[in-house]
């Protein structure tokens, strides 16, 4: 099953938009930081059982259909990646970890580990070179014991998958929690924390710490961008703004791009609205405004993800070097250094 369909549509709205805006602009090579691999066999439940509000449709995406959705959205370009897991509690976590690490292949294709709360550093770190991860995707479904609203960072960032982060100085691909997001007075302490005890880790924080508009992340941007191991890929952010206020703030090298597919294959836009997120799709689901009568004519998530960060670029006046380093340059140098020290040892 592919995960892009209407494909007459493709080729009539989003090819076209993708020829006229970006095939100047983007890099060659591209290396998507924020992705998604799993079977529909590691589902142990439905996705609606899941208490995690989900924005995709996909009931699975393989690495095949990973690497078709690529060559449709990114036409002529190489992408390598940085893959993980579902990482919901109604997911089977060990088999699709060993599914992604199955498809590791050191040169495109890279993984992160999803760890269990209960690990200890030992068995993480015996996980990470077995299957030869880059670092790890914990995520806050597993802490089931709190409301969503109370769930911490260092709930679910346990203290073992941080130890053996900073002892091999790999990655952490963090989703921060709460409606609050990034300026919430407990992530911004937890940050600062990891950043104090555990340097070496390389903490991301995706979705541009999940702050859609620019009031809500420069609240926090003067705290997060002296912390030294601290990064951000943009995947799912579609606020030209909010883009270019982290690339204004966060020295050079620590932002990046990511896709977060299955969502970038979503035709559709996300944007805030007087504080709440709102979603806009061609076609309608339980979590979006659409008009079934008279379809959106929306293209790719991940379209209106790369128009905002062109605008962003064009603002900051950031020329080709800068572009590719975003797109490619700081994802592979990080992902490089942590692998090698995976095979290390």
């Amino acid at each position: 099953m592919s995960l892009i369909d209407e494909l007459d549509y493709y080729a009539s709205v989003d090819r076209a938009i993708f020829d006229e805006e970006f095939a100047d602009w983007l890099p060659r090579r591209i290396f998507d930081v924020h992705t998604h691999a799993w079977l529909p066999e590691h589902c142990l439940r439905p996705f609606a059982e899941e208490r995690v509000g989900l924005v995709f449709e996909a009931e699975s995406v393989s690495v095949p259909e990973l690497e078709e959705a690529y060559s449709l959205l990114f036409p002529g370009r190489q992408v390598d990646y940085l893959a993980f897991g579902m990482p919901l509690t109604i997911i089977d976590r060990e088999a699709n970890n060993a599914y992604v690490g199955g498809n590791i292949d050191g040169q495109h294709r890279y993984g992160l580990l999803v760890p269990g709360l209960q690990d200890d550093a030992e068995t993480l770190w015996a996980q990470i070179q077995a299957g030869g991860f880059s670092g790890f995707k914990p995520y806050l479904s597993y802490v089931t014991w709190k409301g969503i609203e109370e769930i911490r960072v260092r709930d679910f960032v346990t203290d073992a998958a941080l130890e053996v982060a900073h002892a091999h100085g790999l990655i952490i691909m963090l989703h921060v929690p709460r409606n609050t997001r990034l300026p919430d007075p407990d992530n911004l302490a937890d940050l600062e924390y990891i950043a104090a005890h555990y340097p070496n880790a390389r903490v991301i924080l995706a979705h541009g710490g999940r702050a859609y508009s620019r009031s809500l992340i420069e609240r926090a941007l003067g705290r997060v961008a002296v912390l030294p191991n601290m990064y951000f890929d943009f995947s799912v952010v579609q606020s030209a703004e909010v883009v270019e206020a982290i690339c204004a703030h966060m020295p050079a090298g620590r932002v990046m791009y990511g896709s977060d597919i299955p969502v970038a294959t979503v035709r559709g836009l996300l944007f805030m609205l007087n504080g709440q997120r709102v979603t806009l799709t061609r076609k309608p689901f339980p979590w979006s405004l659409s008009n079934p009568a008279s379809p959106l004519k929306c293209t790719f998530m991940g379209y209106e993800q790369l128009r905002a960060m062109k605008r962003a670029c064009d603002n900051l006046g950031w020329g080709p070097e800068q572009v590719n380093d975003l797109f490619y340059g700081t994802a592979r140098a990080l992902v490089d250094a942590a692998t090698a020290a995976v095979r290390g040892g």
